[in-house]
């Protein structure tokens, strides 16, 4: 935005058409080229414009020349999660009068879309998406586009999702963007759709980003990742340790109780149901009461104890029945199948838990494409109908699971 623009803005906020504006100073003709940018003018005729418009031209051109560093620095402070920066800087750009009739205009929308993700606000920063053409957008807006467009498709949390979050930040030209944020983003994606070798390649690729940047809570959450990719292996538990010691350290709650939780499956997959139960259980203290992350650590802590017998029938019965209410408050068809199957088997009905699991579950797990509970439920109703010798159910089945890896 040049000087002619500026006059151009405030001239039309003003109401005040070019003949208006140059009566008394120069013509009109000569204000339209001034406000195009075609000719040269003097120093005299700006300072009578801003005079009659009641600004500080200088002060003006000084902000807007800004505007692209604040941009940037608002950028860095939302993948920093530096939140009252992020507040602040957001204040300031909105003081702007003339931000979002400028080049830097659609920048400022994408990272405002950034921002309301930040809020959990997915629908505003879709909104923002749906009102900016794609098309022949500036290259680096473009790949923030298409890097907050991915985020959007993973917080939507399906592996058809997940497929189009890999497809679309598989697009970043990086010699034009420089924001390694996003290989942070490939990995959860590909992490999700079950690829560990692609998962860990691009989380590491974004730790040592985040490392370069001093960027400890993306450095913490790009490990957890990794470590989600080498399940089973020696030492992987002292290392969940280590990283929840730094979560304390810095304060990262969130992501400690994320750590927790993943250190609860660890340790469940090895069948240490009862260290499984007590990450499941820390985790569950550390997840806001009546929230999705609430209802799904409660899922995992009552899996562990039914599977360690670890707790009597009347507090099982406890646990079972808040997941059922809070499936349905939240309405998660999710858990309310899952929270189903764990009140059929705690109270030992086999064939109502075969036939729920064939008509209801798994069929649901297929049709969402949850790779985990495909893979779990899938096993207990093959060996069910291996058990019963029931061959071609067990056939049927199994060629039913390939089709949904």
């Amino acid at each position: 935005m040049h000087t002619g623009e500026i006059i151009r803005f405030y001239r039309e906020k003003a109401g005040l058409t070019q003949s208006q504006l140059g009566e008394g100073i120069c013509t009109t003709t000569h204000v339209s080229k001034i406000e195009r940018g075609k000719t040269a003018y003097s120093d005299e005729i700006i300072s009578l414009f801003s005079e009659r418009l009641g600004i500080d031209i200088h002060h003006e051109i000084e902000t807007f020349q800004h505007l692209e560093k604040q941009l940037h620095l608002w950028h860095n402070s939302i993948i920093m999660r530096r939140m009252n920066l992020v507040e602040k800087i957001k204040a300031q750009l909105e003081k702007s009068a003339f931000l979002e009739s400028s080049k830097y205009g659609t920048h400022f929308h994408l990272l405002m879309a950034r921002y309301y993700i930040l809020h959990q606000k997915t629908e505003a920063a879709c909104a923002i998406l749906d009102s900016i053409n794609p098309l022949n957008l500036p290259a680096f807006e473009t790949n923030l586009f298409h890097h907050v467009q991915g985020i959007i498709y993973i917080n939507r949390n399906s592996d058809e999702n997940q497929q189009k979050a890999i497809n679309v930040l598989q697009k970043i030209d990086m010699n034009d963007y420089h924001n390694h944020e996003c290989y942070y983003h490939l990995s959860i994606a590909y992490q999700c759709v079950g690829n560990k070798v692609m998962a860990y390649f691009y989380a590491e690729k974004a730790l040592g980003y985040f490392k370069e940047t001093n960027n400890y809570l993306g450095s913490i959450k790009a490990e957890s990742v990794m470590l989600l990719q080498l399940s089973g292996e020696n030492h992987l538990t002292e290392r969940y340790r280590n990283l929840i010691e730094d979560c304390d350290s810095l304060g990262f709650l969130e992501q400690k109780g994320m750590l927790l939780n993943n250190l609860g499956y660890e340790y469940y997959n090895r069948g240490d149901f009862s260290r499984a139960s007590l990450s499941f259980k820390e985790a569950l203290k550390l997840a806001e009461k009546g929230s999705l992350t609430y209802l799904r650590r409660l899922s995992n802590f009552t899996d562990a104890c039914m599977e360690g017998e670890l707790c009597t029938d009347k507090e099982l019965e406890k646990h079972i029945h808040l997941g059922l209410q809070l499936s349905k408050r939240l309405k998660s068809s999710l858990f309310l199948k899952v929270f189903e199957l764990f009140s059929l088997k705690k109270n030992q009905c086999r064939d109502e838990y075969v036939s729920y699991l064939e008509r209801e579950a798994l069929p649901y797990f297929i049709e969402t494409r949850n790779l985990l509970l495909i893979e779990r439920y899938g096993k207990v109703l093959y060996d069910y109908y291996v058990e019963r010798e029931q061959l071609n159910n067990a056939i049927l089945l199994t060629r039913q699971l390939e089709t949904s890896r």
